[in-house]
């Protein structure tokens, strides 16, 4: 919106809740709007002329303004997309458009999901051997944020592009998230593959898993003792399907030895990250280490998307640590890695409630996020002519205010599974954002993302 936007975002906040069906607990009072600094109205000036507006998230929606966009994602052979949120429909739904196009104009052989590894499996089976249907196939998804209509249609479309394609020219849906709530799927992924090409020795091998917890929400309660004997049969699996590749996958193919081979490699390593309850940075560094794994498997020289939260896919390392899933991929794979951060300014979004200190607070529920904050990256981008947009920050006249703007820290409010408006000040953050992701695509008002 441009500057003369003012007393329409006024208006505009007093109407929000009606037009977002946010319940009466949710109001607060309405702060006076914002007024831009001169730096921020440069911004706004420039952005108008370089930032591309496009007319909708939706899908099913084709447009020509996207065109610049996914030519220059294209390039890449990872694309991190992001989410400034876990529970925005807008987001989403972005996604999902701009992987279709990827698929069909790029080649792109794999969306790889923040969802655990096995569960993600799964939703596999059902777009790529048609089993079950996409409600079955998401309600394994494990976390809530990912069980949604949005998601749904997304798979349902890669199922039914599957259904017009050869075996060796599938899209995949899998995951790269090492958590998960026990090692159940992963195991069985591991027996069954022994049952084919080593029957003989199944039962054997798979007894190293025998004691591993059903409940890993349990597993900080489990002796040391246990531990220590767990921390050893898990690494005996691993280098046992290890030692035994060239016969393993002589007996099967190569494909299928590693996916039995990355499911010991996810028993091993979650059984590791829930033992030293460290789930930051060793978690983020085996979920690269997973989509750097499904991109080598899924096709020769594979093209692949990874659908995770802005701060997973951003290149962390002009932050100096904590080190991020981005930070690893863009080390590894430099100009072949590129990613897409997510902002809005107002409107609702799913989390659980979150209180004092992150604590939790209460159950998912629909939030409102009734005005933007001045001061921030949101605002400023919400003064901008049209309603959503995106910047490629390469594009950007590299002597110019905005490109300045985005290169220096600026507060940008964000935040994940948990969400409290009254606390809005703990999601707001100071990121150099074009340092942190080459596209930054922005919606002024965004609904919740449609629970399942």
């Amino acid at each position: 919106m441009s500057s003369t936007f003012n007393i329409r975002q006024f208006i505009f906040a007093i109407c929000l809740f009606g037009v977002f069906s946010c319940s009466e607990d949710e109001m607060f009072s309405a702060p006076e709007p914002c007024i831009l600094t001169e730096e921020e109205q440069l911004v706004v000036n420039e952005l108008n002329e370089e930032a591309v507006p496009f007319e909708s998230s939706d899908p099913l929606i084709e447009e020509t303004r996207l065109d610049r966009l996914i030519e220059y994602l294209g390039n890449a052979k990872i694309v991190g997309l992001g989410e400034g949120t876990h529970g925005t429909s807008e987001f989403f739904q972005m996604k999902d458009k701009i992987f279709r196009s990827l698929a069909l104009e790029k080649n792109f052989n794999a969306i790889i999901f923040e969802i655990p590894w096995g569960h993600a499996m799964k939703i596999n089976d059902f777009v790529v051997k048609g089993i079950g249907d996409a409600d079955s196939a998401l309600n394994q998804s494990y976390y809530w944020v990912y069980d949604t209509q949005e998601v749904r249609d997304l798979a349902q479309w890669i199922h039914d592009i599957n259904l017009e394609r050869t075996d060796g020219n599938k899209i995949f849906f899998v995951g790269c998230d090492p958590q998960g709530g026990d090692f159940e799927i992963e195991k069985e992924i591991v027996y069954k593959y022994l049952e084919k090409v080593q029957p003989d020795s199944a039962l054997t091998i798979a007894a190293y898993y025998a004691s591993l917890s059903t409940n890993l929400q349990e597993y900080d309660s489990v002796s040391d003792m246990q531990k220590e004997t767990n921390k050893e049969r898990v690494d005996y699996v691993y280098q046992y399907l290890l030692s035994h590749e060239e016969e393993f996958a002589g007996a099967s193919s190569d494909y299928e030895f590693q996916i039995a081979l990355m499911a010991a490699h996810v028993i091993k390593h979650r059984e590791y990250i829930y033992r030293i309850q460290s789930f930051g940075t060793p978690r983020d560094s085996l979920m690269a280490v997973y989509s750097n794994w499904w991109q080598r498997i899924v096709a020769y020289e594979a093209k692949v998307a990874v659908w995770a939260h802005n701060a997973h896919v951003m290149d962390s390392r002009s932050l100096g640590g904590p080190d991020w899933m981005g930070g690893y991929l863009k080390q590894e794979h430099q100009d072949n890695y590129l990613n897409v951060g997510f902002s809005f300014g107002r409107g609702c979004l799913n989390a659980f409630v979150s209180g004092p200190n992150n604590s939790f607070a209460g159950g998912v529920r629909k939030h409102i996020v009734p005005y933007t904050s001045c001061l921030t990256v949101n605002n400023t981008l919400t003064e901008l002519d049209g309603d959503q947009h995106y910047i490629i920050f390469n594009d950007l006249n590299h002597a110019g205010a905005a490109a300045e703007y985005f290169r220096n820290q600026q507060r940008v409010y964000q935040c994940g599974a948990g969400f409290n408006y009254k606390l809005i000040s703990r999601y707001t953050q100071f990121m150099p954002l074009s340092k942190l992701f080459d596209v930054l695509i922005h919606f002024d008002y965004t609904n919740e993302s449609v629970l399942m």
